[in-house]
């Protein structure tokens, strides 16, 4: 069953897809009948059928709704530092959507290369994702901060895990309810930027293991952990 991206309400009986999301549809060749779902990326989804199709628009006559569908009840932030090859640090986004982040941070930290980002292009990129993985939530994405405004933030969570191969190898078994996972660009974070996260207290130090991994890969396997540990 295939998804797209729509703004609606729940107290809309139809919904038209239009621009980006007709092309789309059009792509998929999907005919007149056929049940469809729409998430609008506020936490509502709805399972309804093709009612007719026209040049450029489709209607999609909806049967009923779900909330928070293919979402999970902890909130996960990810704080990445920007790396310098924007396909890698895209790739890092979309894969933490799936993996059912609800805020992503671009990082400026000593070590980063590039300072900027296309807000708007990873805002398209976490779009197909929560499509591709039916899920209702868009995650939300701030604009690039530093480590020391990060930091002022860490009172809002439970846990703060900064990836680090001097930290802890054990993920410690918690139950929470918000946890942000701060991760450095190429070349990891500086000894200054790791003084400064070891000195709150919700903040925990883990390591991924010996081996050298690249930060996009140490975001995405770490999520993956966390997410075993909540089973």
């Amino acid at each position: 069953m295939e998804c797209f991206f729509a703004e609606f309400s729940a107290r809309d009986s139809e919904v038209q897809l239009e621009g980006d999301e007709f092309r789309h549809f059009r792509a998929l060749r999907k005919a007149k009948g056929e049940i469809v779902i729409l998430v609008n990326g506020k936490g509502l989804s709805a399972f309804g059928y093709v009612k007719s199709i026209s040049k450029d628009k489709v209607l999609i006559k909806i049967n009923n709704f779900v909330e928070n569908l293919g979402e999970i009840d902890q909130k996960i932030s990810l704080a990445m530092g920007i790396l310098d090859n924007k396909e890698r640090f895209e790739f890092a986004l979309e894969k933490a959507v799936e993996l059912r982040i609800s805020e992503f941070i671009p990082l400026r930290t000593e070590f980063t290369q590039r300072k900027e980002i296309d807000l708007a292009r990873l805002e398209k990129k976490a779009i197909a994702s929560i499509k591709q993985t039916i899920r209702s939530r868009l995650p939300s994405i701030s604009l690039p901060m530093d480590l020391k405004s990060l930091a002022k933030t860490f009172r809002n969570y439970d846990y703060v895990f900064v990836l680090d191969r001097a930290g802890n190898m054990e993920l410690p078994k918690v139950e929470f309810n918000s946890a942000l996972i701060i991760v450095g660009p190429e070349g990891g974070l500086s000894k200054k930027e790791i003084d400064l996260c070891r000195k709150r207290k919700n903040s925990v130090l883990v390591s991924l293991g010996d081996f050298r991994l690249r930060s996009e890969t140490s975001a995405i396997a770490f999520l993956s952990v966390l997410h075993f540990n909540l089973l």
